[in-house]
């Protein structure tokens, strides 16, 4: 996105498109009074409005007819969310009225906005920090309670991480500064410098290796149901869900695909996985479907393998927890059992899954970076390990500043365009 465009008014919807109550609309940049006045029964309201007034008004369509009664509040610069004049349009959430205000909008010299692009402007001129921003992108993705409540600490996370790394590198290239100005050598003669760029270096691979995974990333954890036919999948998933999903039968091969249906365990969000039962198929969409249980079993998080009395024999493979299922057929004493009929054993389930849950969580730091960010790291990494080889002062303070204002750009200092467009691609339209 050029300078230019960050100058043109915008306009986009900030609620969910779609049939509702109420819908706003936003419009931001140094023309949105204006623009959104020409919209309006009454303009000179809007132009008299102090900023945070609101106001109740008409809208009229091109030809001066009145198509809708909205309220309306103005905010001007620099007391915007944007830092910009920005007007909020409330009308009857219709789909015909939103299309037609946002064309009357576009229609007075209104751009429709981009992903985020309310976003970028607040931080373009101050109004938020870049990881403010990031804490409402994970804000607006959250997909469960837990994730919502801890998408503050998270980000809190990952910048202190940053914040560290550039100090550490910022304090070095003050070094180097200092002996350009003040010694009496073209070679750089720093004590420790050796282990300082060590300990930097090795900081930098461990905020990789802690960013999180896809499992993190993606909001939920999968857990895969998985076995041979008829040993309970089905009745197990159904039982857990709490209502029947998943087709029960004791012919074997009923499931031919496999199914999902998500549930929550105390703040987590869980995608259970029903696959279709393991075995030798001789008909093709049973086996295209038991190939697709084994492709989502391989991706699950976790996968429990059920037994029935037939198959108490099974072993488990790395990753997967062996659940004997049916015990109120053979009371099975041994490991862990459960019967998805009678709902014996149904909570302890739900306690072992919530217990390794935990340990997920745990395991993943929550904070996410992008392709480009750890480009940037790797970038770092590359320019602080052959700092020592160049010998010349002049070129090792080059190089550490390099490596600061690349560092910076990930705290949103000085950011360049592919750092930010990360953050700013994820968000809604009209946020």
């Amino acid at each position: 996105m050029s300078l230019t465009t960050l100058h043109d008014t915008i306009c986009a919807l900030s609620t969910p498109p779609g049939k509702s109550a109420i819908a706003v609309m936003r419009i931001t940049g140094n023309d949105a009074i204006r623009i959104a006045a020409k919209t309006l029964s009454d303009p000179g309201k809007l132009f008299t409005a102090r900023g945070g007034d609101s106001i109740y008004v008409n809208l009229i369509d091109a030809e001066g007819k009145i198509f809708d009664d909205v309220l309306v509040t103005v905010f001007r610069t620099p007391h915007s969310f944007t830092g910009e004049d920005l007007v909020e349009i409330h009308t009857h959430g219709s789909v015909l009225i939103v299309d037609l205000l946002q064309h009357l909008l576009q229609s007075s010299g209104a751009r429709l906005a981009e992903a985020g692009e309310f976003s970028r402007r607040a931080f373009m001129h101050g109004k938020i920090s870049l990881e403010q921003l990031e804490i409402v992108s994970l804000r607006i993705d959250a997909s469960s309670e837990r994730a919502l409540t801890k998408a503050e600490s998270l980000v809190a996370n990952k910048y202190l991480k940053v914040r560290e790394i550039y100090e550490q590198i910022i304090s070095l290239l003050a070094q180097v500064n200092a002996q350009i100005d003040f010694g009496d050598s073209d070679l750089v003669q720093i004590d420790g410098l050796e282990g300082q760029l060590s300990e930097i270096r090795n900081s930098l691979k461990l905020y990789i290796d802690q960013a999180s995974t896809k499992a993190a990333n993606k909001g939920y954890y999968s857990v895969a149901l998985v076995g041979p036919p008829n040993v309970g999948k089905s009745s197990l998933f159904n039982a857990l869900l709490k209502y029947e999903r998943s087709i029960v039968s004791d012919i074997p091969g009923t499931t031919r695909d496999y199914l999902e249906a998500f549930i929550i365990i105390d703040g987590f969000r869980i995608k259970l996985i029903d696959t279709a039962g393991l075995r030798e198929a001789n008909e093709e969409i049973e086996s295209k479907g038991i190939a697709l249980g084994k492709t989502a079993t391989e991706e699950a998080d976790l996968t429990l393998r059920i037994t029935s009395p037939e198959s108490r024999t099974a072993i488990a493979s790395e990753g997967e927890i062996l659940i004997h299922n049916k015990s109120d057929l053979d009371h099975f004493p041994n490991g862990f059992s459960i019967s998805a009929r009678t709902g014996e054993g149904l909570k302890e389930l739900i306690d072992l899954l919530r217990k390794h849950l935990i340990q997920f969580d745990s395991q993943y730091s929550g904070y996410s970076i992008s392709d480009s960010e750890r480009s940037l790291i790797h970038h770092v990494l590359i320019k602080l390990e052959k700092i020592l080889s160049l010998g010349d002062i002049a070129l090792v303070a080059e190089d550490f500043k390099e490596s600061a204002d690349t560092i910076a750009s990930l705290l949103g200092l000085g950011s360049g365009e592919e750092s930010l467009n990360y953050i700013f691609q994820k968000m809604c339209i009209g946020k």
